[in-house]
Formats: C-alpha cells, structure tokens, sequence
C-alpha cells in the first residue's frame, strides 16, 4: 500500500513537471526575445547552483554576468532576477497591474486565495479588501498619534539593554514586540506570543527552511507522505488559536470598557463594513503583529554590528545626538534635524537589507519589456542584495557609508536634509502595490531606537584581555532565513557616562509611574548605580 501510494505521489510529480515545462516552452511572440541567464537541465533547470544558504549571493554573481534582468527556469517554472531600481520600479511599480500576484508559498496547498496571509495572498479581491483595511487603520493611527509608542517603549528598550547587552537579539524583538503588541491589540502582554509565532511563520515560508518552497510540485504529495504538510498543519493549528484568542481578548476589553485605541478595536468599530467574517479580521491583525516583529528588530541589531567596525559613525552621531538633544533621549520631532541619525539608519537598510532575496511577484498577463518577453505565471524577484550593490548608484558598495546620503558628491545625495535622507519607499520595502505598508511605523522605531542607543550607550568590538587585541567580527555572518539577521557576535556596550546611565533609569521609572509604559525589566544585570563602568575612556574616539 505505502509502495502505491509513493507511485501516485511521484506520478503526480511528473505531471506537474511536464505541465510547467510545457508551459515554460511557451513560443515566443513575433518581434520578441527571451532574457538572457544561466542555462540548465530539462525539468530542474539550473537548481544544483543554487546554494541553500545567501542564494542572493550568487544571483547577484550571474546579474554581473547576464545584466540586470535575467532569467532562469526552476522546476519548470519561469523566474526573473532584477537587479536594478529602475527596472524593478519600471515593472513593479509602473506597470503593476500585471505584476502584483503572488506565488503560493503555502505547504497545505497551492491556494492563493486563503484570506489569512495578507502579504502573500494572490492579487485578488480578498487582498484588495484586507490591504485598503490594513492601509486605513495604520492612516487613522499616524493621525491619532499612536505612533508615539514607540518613543514610549524605547525606555524600557533600553533599560533592557544596559541590564544585559549580550541579550540584544531577544532585547530588541521585545521592544518591536511590544510596539506592535500595543498598537494591533492595545496590551503590551501578548508581545512574547506573537514572537514566537512570527519566528514559526519566518520557517514556514523560508526556502533556506523549507523545502516545498524550492520545489513546488512536492506539495501535490499526500499529507501522510509529506512531512511538511505536517509541520505546516500543526503550526497553522496553534497560529489560529493563538489569533482568535486574541480576538476575544479585545473583545472582551471592549465589553467590559477597558480596552486602548488599537488596530484591533478599530476593526470591531468598522465590523459591518469591512466586508470581513471575524476570523478573516482575526487574521488581518494577527498577521500585522506577526510581520511587526523580526524585520525591525534585525535593522537594530545591524546597527550594533554597524558601530563595532565603523566606529567613526558612531561618533558622528553622537555628536549630532548630543547637539540636538543634550541631556534628554532623541524623539520623533528631532528627526528633521538629525540628518547623521537618518543617513545611519538608510545606510543600515542598504548595507544590510532585511529580506535581501525578497519577495516575489507573479506575472498575471503576458508581457514585452524592452523586446524581452516575460510570460503569465513569471516569478519575478526584485533581489534586494543586488539592487543595494549597483555600483552606479552606490560607489563601494559593500562598504558601510552614511555619507553617500549626505554628500553632494554621491549620486543619492537628496536636498534638503531636513527631510532628506528619509526610509520612505526606499527599494527594500518593495514595490508597486506590494510595497510594505508599515513604512512610518518602522521609521519612528529606528528612530528613537538607534538614536536612544546612539544617546545612551557606546558599542566597540570586545577586547581580548590575554592579547589585548580587539576580537574581530565577520562583517557578514547572517542568517539565511527570508529575513536575515547577524548572527551572534562579540562586542562591548557601555553607557556612555555615569550620568547618561541615571538618566536611562530615571526616564524609565518616570515611564512606569506614569503609566506610560508597563514596568517589566529585561535580563538580568548590573544593578542600577552599582559604579561597575569605567566612564574615564574615550575609547570610541580613539578608535575612529
């Protein structure tokens, strides 16, 4: 029996396979060519060139060799790497209409038509529902203020980190947890819940983590030959658990008339005219918790790795922190006059992206670009990592330079800074209609993030105390998850001065007494005054 049902599965396989070869044959249209790229094998294409782990790397290699739009077939399907900003806003953006569908990225099925994945649901009317709601509640939120949260739990943020610096990875998900824990649901508590879930989802839909996201054809497999189907069902099972109770939980606070301003408030305010059953409105918010978390979270943690080996930076913008804002943490005001914090924080978006091989778009219609003809069912990839390395934009690419954002002399050089370096629909939050709709939200974190640390604390790379020597840090050892972070490294965080230190607790505690925040300490540390820093070296300006 388990013999002829691994017969019908494979079968199935090779039907699939024929189906998307024949299709990837598709004869070319009169006065048309196919793009360039790497040739490959019948049936899997160019597939054992492709490494698990950084394959932007190498499709950034072949985008040297082929030009910034190329092709390649995968397993029979049609895929485009674009390497270019302009060619990725000339498709993407400007001719949208054809290119905003998504493929599925889903182990239970090939359905792009469940309405519980916002950002990877197909381009249809369940998505244009979910994202005119999504984009209305975050509008009514920057009006009403809410993002003032995350200035608000930067204070705790930091209270964590001088407790425990080490912790930062875990430190900084808190803090992103906590913001979007209070603005999709209007309590901080369900903030270690929905990182944990988002991590489970960040598996579930990584190629590097998951093989049916490689080769499609293998989610036609029964579920009892599959064990991704059953991974996925169990992790789906506890997701929407976890989602409808969260639901309640709101709508419990609104009945018993304790609940905050919220997302989820809102969604119960607008119910009938929405369009959307209460598990679709479950889902709609619990996927903006979910993609709240580990996306900001990686920015902040690049920016530590950032300070260690570009030391001068850091001083440069302490100085501008110092400037602006003396004695007190940066807050969202001061951005206009802090062009170093914005200029850092843009650098860390290009020299770092967050989802460097990003997500791709499926072509819904035939198409000619410039004579090439790209056919329906195209998966098309704006490669991040290789947009952020065109030389002819970014001089030195793989060099950490906020002064290509503040230098006249740069080709990204904007006038004025007062608003220009700005984040705003910078490449890496994608294109078109598929651009990431927290661009504001993530803006006001890694502002009063960065800019808290850059107030509070110094980061140099650790020193070895038998040599003496600084331990040196991999300038690029990162995860290969759809979002990628650095991985674990050595270095050295300290506040600034013993005053500084005082006023990271007495912000904080002002914070809890008046309710601000909710007073929960991060790790475990120094205590408050223990006099454990040294605040006599000025070791950061040396070593710039």
């Amino acid at each position: 029996m388990y013999l002829y049902v691994l017969a019908v599965g494979f079968a199935l396989l090779a039907v699939q396979f024929s189906v998307q070869v024949l299709r990837s044959y598709t004869q070319l249209p009169k006065g048309t060519r196919w793009l360039p790229g790497p040739k490959g094998l019948p049936l899997i294409g160019r597939v054992w060139d492709i490494p698990r782990n950084h394959s932007y790397k190498r499709f950034k290699v072949w985008s040297d060799k082929f030009g910034p739009i190329y092709q390649m077939n995968i397993f029979g399907y049609n895929h485009i790497w674009i390497a270019s900003d302009k060619i990725a806003t000339d498709l993407l953006s400007r001719k949208s209409q054809y290119f905003s569908d998504r493929p599925p990225i889903n182990n239970l099925n090939n359905s792009k038509d469940a309405p519980e994945y916002l950002p990877l649901l197909g381009y249809n009317d369940i998505w244009k529902r979910q994202r005119k709601f999504v984009h209305g509640v975050m509008s009514h939120s920057v009006a009403e203020h809410h993002h003032n949260v995350p200035y608000q739990e930067t204070k705790q943020y930091l209270v964590d980190l001088l407790q425990n610096p080490t912790d930062h990875e875990r430190i900084a998900e808190s803090f992103t947890g906590r913001v979007i824990s209070r603005l999709a649901f209007g309590d901080v508590r369900f903030d270690d819940d929905l990182r944990t879930h988002s991590h489970a989802l960040l598996h579930a839909i990584s190629p590097a983590a998951n093989l049916p996201n490689i080769v499609p054809q293998l989610r036609l497999l029964p579920y009892y030959l599959s064990p991704w189907k059953m991974a996925e069902s169990a992790r789906h099972d506890r997701e929407r658990a976890f989602f409808v109770e969260l639901f309640n939980a709101v709508d419990q606070q609104i009945k018993d008339g304790k609940t905050e301003p919220s997302y989820m408030r809102t969604f119960f305010e607008n119910r009938g005219k929405s369009g959307m059953s209460d598990l679709e409105g479950s889902y709609v918010i619990g996927m903006v918790g979910l993609a709240g978390i580990l996306t900001t979270a990686s920015a902040l943690m690049t920016y530590i790795l950032a300070m260690c080996l570009y030391p001068e930076w850091q001083v440069k913008l302490q100085e501008e922190v110092d400037r602006v804002c003396g004695d007190r943490m940066p807050e969202p005001k001061d951005a206009p006059q802090m062009p170093v914090l914005r200029a850092v924080i843009k650098e860390i978006m290009r020299w770092r992206p967050v989802t460097p091989s990003s997500i791709p778009h499926e072509s819904t219609e035939d198409f000619v670009y410039e004579g090439y003809f790209i056919p329906k069912g195209t998966h098309i990839h704006p490669s991040q990592w290789a947009i952020t390395r065109d030389t002819t934009t970014y001089p030195d690419p793989d060099t950490y330079n906020p002064a290509r954002w503040l230098d006249p002399a740069y080709p990204t050089y904007q006038f004025p800074l007062t608003k220009y370096p700005t984040i705003q629909n910078f490449t890496t939050f994608g294109y078109g209609r598929r651009i990431c709709m927290g661009m504001d939200l993530v803006e006001q974190e890694l502002l009063v993030g960065v800019g808290g640390m850059a107030w509070a604390f110094n980061i140099s790379k650790k020193r070895d105390e038998a040599t003496g020597k600084d331990v040196e840090i991999a300038s690029h050892d990162y995860t290969s998850l759809l979002i990628s972070r650095p991985r674990a490294f050595e270095f050295e965080m300290v506040p600034r001065s013993r005053e500084r230190e005082e006023l990271v607790w007495e912000g904080y505690d002002e914070a809890v007494r008046t309710g601000e925040i909710g007073g929960r300490k991060g790790g475990e540390g120094s205590p408050r005054g223990s006099g454990e820093f040294d605040y006599s070296s000025d070791a950061m300006r040396e070593k710039a």
